[in-house]
C-alpha cells in the first residue's frame, strides 16, 4: 500500500491506497491553496477576482518566495466578495491596463498584449488561498466513457508507462518546475504532475516519456509516432491544436491518422487526446481551439477518450482575468492551468 504525499497542485494533503485516492480535485474542493491574481488596475482601484467567495480573510503569498502579504496594510476584503482590493501603498506587484496593452513594438510585447516566457508573469502573480463553501461540479464534465485497460494495468501490473505527444504546453511551458521559466516554487508541468498523481494512487510503478516540443502541430506528431511505439506505452496523450494553421477538418484528419496509427502498431494501448485552453482574446482569435476541440470529439471510440480543458478554461474565464490563469499571458497555462491539466486527466482515472 503506497501511504500519503503532498503535493502543491493538489490543494490539499491526499491519503492513497491500493484501491484509489481520496482526492478532491480543485473545482470540488472546499479549500483553494495558490489560486493565482495578477491585479490590474489605475492607482487606487487596483483589484483581481477569486474563483469562489472565501469564508474569511484570504492569505496572499508573494509567488517567489513565499512571503506573506497583511491584510489591511497591502490588501482588501470585504466578507461575500470575491474580489481582493489593494491599498494605496500595497506591497503586492500590479499593472495597469495601459501596461498589459503596450502596443505594438514595445518592449516585452507580441501583438500589442503585454508577453514574457520565463519568470516574468510567476513573478508578478499573487497567489491565494483561502477555504470557501462552494464547489463547481459543472467546471469539469464527467467523461461518458473509462479506460478498464489502462485501470486494470495499474492495478495490478508491476508498471504502467505513459507517453505524451504534443507542443509547448505538453512540454512544460511555463510551470514553475519547467527548466526554462526558471521560477522558484518548481511546481510540475501537467505530464509529470499527472504521472506523479497516477504513481502515487496506484500500485503499478508509473513511468513517462513527455515528447513535447515547443511550437509543433499534429502534422508534425504523425511523424513522431514511431518513437511512440518504440516505448511499449501504456497509455499515450496527445495534445496539438495551439500552432497548428488548418482548417478543424484537417486538424481532425491528422489526429485521426494518428489515432489510427497507434491502434494499429499497439493496440492494447490506450490514448487520450486533450483539448487545450485557449489563448488570449486580445493576442488572437479564440475560437479555434473550440472548433479543434469539436473535431477531437468525433474521432473518440472505444479506448480512445477525449480530456476536455477547453470548457472548463472557458468557465474559470467568466471568474478569472486571463492574465490570472496564463504563465506567458498568450497561450501557455501557469501553475495553476497545468494543475488543471494534471487534474482533468487524472479525473478520467477516478470515474466509477
Amino acid at each position: 500500500m503506497k501511504a500519503f504525499f503532498c503535493l502543491a497542485f493538489l490543494l490539499n494533503c491526499v491519503a492513497v491506497a491500493d484501491t484509489g485516492a481520496n482526492h478532491t480535485p480543485l473545482w470540488l474542493s472546499k479549500k483553494m491553496v495558490d489560486e493565482p491574481i495578477l491585479f490590474i488596475g489605475d492607482e487606487g482601484n487596483r483589484s483581481g477576482r477569486l474563483i469562489f467567495t472565501p469564508d474569511s480573510m484570504p492569505v496572499l503569498t508573494r509567488a517567489g518566495d513565499s512571503f506573506v502579504y497583511e491584510a489591511g496594510k497591502d490588501y482588501t476584503w470585504e466578507k461575500g466578495s470575491r474580489t481582493i482590493s489593494l491599498t494605496a501603498h500595497s506591497r503586492i506587484p500590479s499593472k495597469t491596463p495601459q501596461e498589459m496593452r503596450p502596443g505594438p513594438g514595445k518592449p516585452r510585447s507580441l501583438g500589442g498584449v503585454l508577453h514574457s516566457e520565463g519568470r516574468f508573469f510567476h513573478d508578478l502573480q499573487t497567489l491565494v488561498s483561502y477555504s470557501h463553501n462552494q464547489s463547481w461540479p459543472a467546471l469539469v464534465q464527467p467523461v461518458s466513457a473509462t479506460l478498464p485497460r489502462s485501470l486494470e494495468k495499474l492495478h495490478s501490473s508491476p508498471s504502467f508507462k505513459v507517453v505524451t505527444l504534443g507542443d509547448s504546453i505538453t512540454e512544460g511551458y511555463n510551470a514553475s518546475g519547467f527548466a526554462k521559466t526558471q521560477a522558484p516554487r518548481n511546481h510540475p508541468a501537467y505530464a509529470e504532475g499527472f504521472a506523479r498523481l497516477l504513481d502515487e494512487t496506484f500500485p503499478a510503478k508509473v513511468t513517462l516519456s513527455n515528447f513535447g516540443v515547443a511550437g509543433r502541430t499534429a502534422g508534425w506528431g504523425l511523424k513522431q509516432l514511431d518513437r511512440v511505439i518504440a516505448e511499449k506505452p501504456d497509455l499515450v496523450i496527445i495534445a496539438f491544436g495551439m500552432n497548428d494553421p488548418v482548417s478543424s477538418e484537417q486538424f481532425q484528419k491528422t489526429n485521426l491518422e494518428i489515432l489510427t496509427h497507434l491502434q494499429n502498431n499497439i493496440p492494447q494501448t490506450d490514448l487520450i487526446f486533450i483539448s487545450g485552453m485557449n489563448n488570449n482574446p486580445d493576442w488572437r482569435d479564440p475560437t479555434k481551439i473550440p472548433e479543434f476541440r469539436e473535431a477531437l470529439k468525433n474521432i473518440i471510440r472505444p479506448n480512445v477518450i477525449l480530456a476536455d480543458i477547453t470548457t472548463p478554461w472557458e468557465k474559470l474565464l467568466t471568474r478569472k482575468n486571463f492574465s490570472d490563469l496564463s504563465g506567458n499571458n498568450i497561450n501557455h497555462p501557469n501553475d495553476f492551468g497545468h494543475r488543471l491539466y494534471a487534474e482533468v486527466l487524472f479525473s478520467i482515472f477516478l470515474q466509477p
